[in-house]
């Protein structure tokens, strides 16, 4: 499986994390200047910075909005005399 990635922090290696993980370490700011990732089958350790400028990002999911009801007009009401 293709999705998946190993970490190296330290000279320690981590994982596997799946790739939409990473990312979120990335958002949470886990991610460490000295850390490292690779693909699964692959030897060639990449800085986490040089990983995301490559990893291919999914497709976003267009989401269809139903359209807007039609809804009356509030009727006035009369005042009393």
């Amino acid at each position: 499986m293709k999705d998946l990635v190993y970490l190296s922090r330290a000279f320690v290696e981590f994982g596997p994390f799946a790739k939409k993980e990473i990312l979120d370490f990335q958002k949470r700011g886990l991610l460490s200047e000295t850390d490292y990732l690779r693909d699964e089958g692959s030897e060639n350790w990449v800085h986490y910075q040089e990983w995301l400028t490559v990893v291919p990002m999914p497709a976003p999911k267009l989401v269809k909005k139903a359209p807007a009801a039609k809804t009356a007009a509030p009727k006035k009401s009369k005042k009393a005399a």
